[in-house]
């Protein structure tokens, strides 16, 4: 369904709007002798809003109960009652590293020496995307899989503490990178780049973000050093910088994929039950955006235990319109962090102020204005005595919709508190996805596990 090849050639063609462009971004991207740095940084950039705004990004929404898979007999039903097959992530597990890390990893080799910016950029997606392979699956391949470029086609699995150290690697190379002086690079990314035009300042900013979430995946294991350094990586972040989002176009095969899918498959995601009466019952301002009214002209979600409720309100304009974005590392993402680090280390004060200014932060990125005194007063107006983890939580689980970090938050602390849908097998939400059949089949060196109710190593 993802169609990355003709997605890629569109949305290039929007970037640059002329014809030279589209012939050198039509160039086999598999072919490292005629590639172009562009075409592979545009190719990796459009696999990585593949993996962040499709499939994933709706699974993991269902597993947190933000959304509800419904209609008898449809995929979506079978993820809604935690059927999730090896079969059901091959494409998934596919894109991550056919499409991102093929791209990103060749344009390192070809073009990074004479180009620390194209580096830098590719080191950066490289992070986020092997970040959600180990994320969703646990062990991964990564060091061997760079090898794939020489014909390494079985690469042996790394475990999860390792590969997190190799995106905080990742991510300090790239910021190394993207701080050099423009005349250091023979090729200077510009319109190929669709995440900020070639902005270096940007990229390094989202880079800190993005150590900082990974710093924090590792609340469980070490509950200071996690925070320390979570804090630490979070300093840097300008809040005057541009969120790194997925860009979508509203034009051809560029479309959101929240507004795709459900547009090609009536009935077949719905809003769920819980994250909907929450909002109703905090008279949310970002309720309009997040959902549209029912049949009934009301807001209304369908229940984790009864996906024949198919007249519950739709996804929203604002996450799943022709050209909304989807989120990728944001400056509200960032204040959350900090603030439960600083909750973690025992600063109340400091983690209210910060959880007080992301709310505020996604209210005004969701709904384009300012928070009302009314929510403010009732939402955004924490103390050092009033904010705990679940009150966090729960409001980056509102927050970041649309986004794989709440099934991860939840994960880590257990909130918000949902109740399993009663009517699967086991009556747990499942904790992880199972190995792409394609492994288990076609690598002899994969770690294969099918039971989706064994925790990643960081999920102790």
């Amino acid at each position: 369904m993802k169609k990355i090849l003709f997605t890629f050639l569109a949305l290039t063609v929007v970037a640059t709007s002329c014809k030279d462009k589209f012939d050198e971004y039509g160039v086999n991207p598999n072919d490292p002798e005629t590639v172009t740095a562009a075409s592979l940084l545009t190719g990796a950039e459009v696999s990585t809003f593949a993996a962040y705004g499709g499939q994933l990004g709706r699974v993991t929404s269902m597993l947190v109960q933000q959304t509800a898979g419904t209609s008898e007999g449809s995929q979506t039903q079978a993820f809604a009652n935690y059927t999730i097959t090896e079969a059901d992530v091959v494409n998934e597990w596919a894109n991550l590293y056919n499409g991102s890390l093929n791209n990103t990893l060749t344009l390192i080799k070809d073009y990074g020496a004479e180009n620390p910016y194209y580096a830098g950029m590719a080191k950066v997606i490289t992070a986020m995307n092997i970040g959600i392979a180990t994320d969703l699956w646990g062990d991964i391949p990564y060091t061997e899989a760079i090898k794939a470029l020489s014909g390494n086609f079985n690469p042996k699995y790394d475990k999860q503490e390792d590969v997190i150290k190799s995106i905080q690697t990742l991510l300090d190379e790239a910021i190394t990178a993207l701080s050099t002086a423009k005349t250091a690079n023979k090729f200077i990314p510009g319109a190929d780049d669709l995440i900020f035009g070639g902005d270096t300042k940007s990229w390094i900013n989202a880079a800190y973000i993005i150590k900082a979430r990974y710093a924090n995946r590792l609340s469980q294991s070490d509950p200071t050093g996690s925070a320390t350094k979570a804090l630490e990586y979070l300093a840097k972040v300008d809040s005057s910088a541009s969120d790194m989002d997925a860009k979508f176009f509203n034009t051809g095969n560029t479309y959101n994929q929240w507004y795709d899918f459900y547009n090609n498959r009536t009935n077949n995601l719905k809003m769920g039950k819980f994250f909907i009466d929450f909002m109703a019952a905090t008279k949310d301002p970002r309720l309009p955006f997040f959902a549209t009214l029912d049949e009934d002209g009301k807001y209304s979600g369908t229940p984790a235990d009864d996906q024949d409720q198919t007249t519950t309100s739709d996804p929203g304009p604002g996450i799943a319109s022709a050209d909304s974005p989807i989120g990728l590392a944001t400056f509200t993402e960032a204040k959350f962090i900090a603030a439960e680090a600083q909750l973690r280390l025992g600063k109340t004060a400091e983690a209210a102020a910060a959880y007080n200014i992301a709310v505020v932060s996604s209210v005004k990125r969701v709904t384009g204005s300012s928070i009302s005194a009314d929510f403010a007063k009732t939402t955004a107006s924490e103390t050092s005595a009033s904010l705990t983890l679940e009150k966090l939580i729960t409001q980056k689980y509102v927050a970041l919709f649309t986004q794989i970090e709440p099934y991860n938050d939840f994960r880590r602390t257990g909130f918000p508190k949902l109740t399993a849908n009663q009517n699967s097998s086991k009556k747990q939400i499942p904790v992880r996805l199972p190995t792409s059949q394609d492994e288990r089949v076609n690598n002899p060196n994969a770690t294969v596990v099918d039971d989706i109710y064994t925790p990643v190593w960081w999920d102790k």
